[in-house]
């Protein structure tokens, strides 16, 4: 079973290459990982359709940064832990809180993912 720390180590790298390297941060999901992002919308499974989610992501902003908001849980193998995504949208800074479910594999590969946000709830940051 993943360690604390290598779970930890996961969720480090997965905020931090979702910035700017997308083969990097789908390394981190285990080959038949699922995403669902947000709660509530249809399940992604695999590289491919995780990847997707990527280039959307991708596709609404030329700079997005994924923040630490909080510590990071951990029991067992699952984890949940809160972060801020920083995106630019024409010029304007805008925000939005999220926490993040996953389980994993045994060697620390994101397994399962589940996002809780809503976009009603995006503001806009001070320059």
């Amino acid at each position: 079973m993943a360690t604390s720390d290598d779970i930890k180590a996961t969720i480090d790298n997965y905020r931090a290459h979702f910035s700017a390297d997308r083969a990097a941060w789908l390394a981190l999901f285990a080959a038949d990982a699922t995403v669902e992002d947000p709660i509530g919308s249809d399940i992604r499974t695999g590289h491919e359709q995780i990847g997707d989610l990527w280039d959307f992501a991708h596709s609404l902003s030329p700079s997005i940064e994924l923040r630490a908001a909080g510590p990071t849980c951990v029991a067992g193998n699952e984890a949940a832990f809160p972060f801020t995504i920083v995106n630019d949208f024409d010029g304007t800074r805008m925000a939005i809180d999220v926490i993040d479910v996953m389980t994993f594999t045994d060697d620390a590969k994101i397994a399962t993912m589940r996002a809780f946000w809503d976009m009603a709830a995006m503001r806009e940051l001070e320059p």
